[in-house]
């Protein structure tokens, strides 16, 4: 999800060095160091590419987590791409969770402008 902090107002923490066989592994707090009270969001996609196939069974999937939480409050999304049908599904589940990302804030930036118009006209 790192395409999503060209979205948050404050620069992301440098990059941690990407621990061996992961692909992407990240971890970013949500709010600003004043208001921070442990939300965040992790990511982690693991790198098989230098893994080897079982001897007889299907190709390794990767370990893929989505982790978003806040003070009190943790979710996991699941995503798997071990069939054409379940691919497609989890990269429809990420572009459905991004649109409504973006919808949030366009509605957000709107009524906070709205309410700083009103706090200013008091």
């Amino acid at each position: 999800m790192s395409y999503l902090l060209e979205y948050a107002s404050r620069a992301p923490v440098p990059a941690r060095r990407v621990r061996r066989g992961a692909r992407l592994d990240e971890r970013a707090l949500l709010n600003r160091p004043d208001f921070d009270g442990g939300a965040f969001v992790g990511v982690y996609v693991e790198d098989t590419s230098g893994r080897k196939r079982r001897l007889r069974g299907a190709p390794l999937a990767p370990r893929l987590r989505v982790r978003i939480g806040d003070c009190t409050n943790e979710i996991a999304l699941e995503f798997s791409v071990e069939s054409a049908e379940v691919r497609e599904n989890s990269l429809h589940k990420i572009d459905t969770l991004l649109g409504a990302l973006h919808r949030f804030r366009d509605g957000l930036e709107a009524e906070a402008e709205l309410y700083a118009t009103r706090e200013a006209g008091r």
